[in-house]
């Protein structure tokens, strides 16, 4: 007769296949447990960062306004996109205003400086134009074509929904709309552009390196010396010193508008970044922001 399992040994068995499920479970448990916390104080970081952002743009304007005030005595923010670095609690962030005057407009601004900041981020001469007529076409009034760019047909032909707007840019963000602009594109020239200047032209005591290098006749070694005397003079406290060239896409124009660019990062790593539009404002609010995007 074939001998049954002792009874005690069963048990034995079963105990140690629970104690086994349990430990798997509690495992299991615990490793759910620590990834969840690690989601949540990534949340909280990342809030944080962005916090620390904000403050960057409220510390950078407020330094702007108050150098404005003659009787503070303080030294002047500068608005031309010079990098300042603030330490502020557990962060460092790195901070550059610029004056939109400074700026490339969307709008209003001279082709010549549109085909000189797309041809320095890489745009062969054969897509110039198309890339310059599809900007035309999205902005003006009218469904008539130029000659190398992109009304609704093409749009359509595209697989888009939707054609060019037929009306002025509301934000630089818009852009990404236009046909041929890609993503890349976009990411390289964006930080060049305002909607805010109405101006034909740039004023280059303003302007940060991206648009300077957009400027007929400027390469690489000119903007360097330019940005040199510039700081120069900033630091001796002399009026700020002008391009020896002239046309109509220069200006001495100061709007007032500015564009706040500041990436925030915290001694854990987490980063944020920001740029923000922002107008002086008056009563208890010292400024205004009309625009802002997170990210790059």
């Amino acid at each position: 007769m074939k001998r049954l399992p002792d009874e005690r040994g069963i048990i034995l068995v079963i105990v140690l296949w629970i104690m086994t499920l349990l430990s798997v479970m509690a495992g299991s448990f615990a490793y759910s447990m620590r990834t969840e916390t690690r989601l949540a104080i990534n949340r909280v970081e990342r809030a944080q960062a962005r916090a620390l952002a904000d403050a960057g743009v409220a510390y950078a304007m407020l330094q702007v306004l108050a150098a404005s005030q003659p009787t503070l005595g303080l030294p002047p923010w500068p608005v031309d996109g010079s990098v300042r670095e603030w330490r502020f609690g557990s962060g460092q962030l790195r901070i550059a205003v610029v004056d939109a005057g400074g700026l490339i407009d969307l709008n209003s601004a001279d082709r010549r400086l549109l085909r000189g900041l797309l041809a320095f981020a890489g745009v062969g001469a054969e897509e110039l134009e198309k890339r310059l007529d599809a900007i035309e076409d999205w902005r003006d009034p009218d469904d008539l074509r130029h000659p190398n760019g992109a009304e609704g047909a093409d749009y359509r032909a595209a697989g888009r929904v939707t054609g060019p707007k037929n009306r002025p840019f509301e934000s630089v963000e818009e852009l990404q709309q236009v046909l041929g602009i890609t993503p890349e594109l976009y990411k390289a020239i964006a930080a060049g552009l305002t909607v805010y200047s109405d101006n034909a032209g740039v004023n280059p005591a303003l302007a940060p390196e991206l648009v300077l290098r957009a400027l007929p006749g400027m390469d690489a070694t000119a903007v360097a010396g330019f940005l040199q005397a510039r700081a120069e003079s900033a630091a001796q406290g002399l009026p700020p010193v002008q391009l020896p060239e002239s046309g109509p896409y220069l200006s001495q124009s100061k709007v007032g508008t500015y564009h706040v660019f500041v990436e925030a990062r915290l001694d854990t790593g987490s980063e944020a970044f920001l740029e923000a539009v922002v107008v002086p404002a008056s009563g208890s609010t010292p400024y205004r922001v009309r625009a802002r995007r997170e990210g790059r």
